[in-house]
């Protein structure tokens, strides 16, 4: 127990009144445990969340699945407007804005946009690459379309996106680590 900040005294005839292990037990623990503030409860919770914030993502793998998760969408608007060229024998344009990482159906004019942590590293279509800029990938009614690789990445990995001229075999390869 506590009084004014000093365990309070315990005399010797009571303390042999309670011999027995449980008094004994209870009395050090009422005379060393201080126990902890609101304060320093509260200061010690926010460190541990602050650092799991940074270290529960890395081993669950949030940035890989959300790479992946836009690769996937525009492959699936890749498809569309091949899909869409083909029944509805009009020509599509994918057109992808390469340094702001957004993407949009020429006609429509809705633009999709790549999360901020990906980037578009490169669009390889015709005769070479392109780094920057607007580029543009055309899909005929034919079934023909331009064929191109587009390469998407983060700061450890990068996917890219195949797109044959003929067929419907697109493909997501996984390129492993960027460093």
């Amino acid at each position: 127990m506590w009084k004014i900040g000093i365990c309070k005294i315990v005399s010797s005839r009571q303390y042999r009144l309670r011999q027995n292990l449980k008094s004994i037990i209870l009395h050090i623990i009422s005379c060393t445990s201080r126990g902890f503030t609101l304060i320093e409860l509260l200061v010690t919770l926010a460190i541990i969340s602050i650092i799991f914030s940074f270290v529960i993502p890395k081993f669950m793998g949030v940035k890989e699945a959300e790479l992946r998760g836009a690769s996937r969408q525009l492959l699936y608007t890749v498809r569309r407007l091949s899909d869409e060229a083909l029944f509805k024998k009009e020509k599509r344009v994918l057109a992808i804005d390469i340094k702001n990482g957004e993407y949009w159906e020429e006609n429509s004019g809705k633009k999709l946009k790549l999360p901020d942590t990906i980037h578009i590293k490169d669009v390889v279509a015709g005769k070479g690459a392109r780094t920057s800029g607007i580029t543009t990938l055309a899909f005929f009614p034919s079934g023909l379309r331009d064929e191109a690789m587009i390469h998407l990445s983060d700061k450890d990995k990068e996917y890219t996106i195949v797109i044959p001229a003929l067929g419907e075999r697109f493909e997501i390869h996984e390129e492993g680590n960027n460093k």
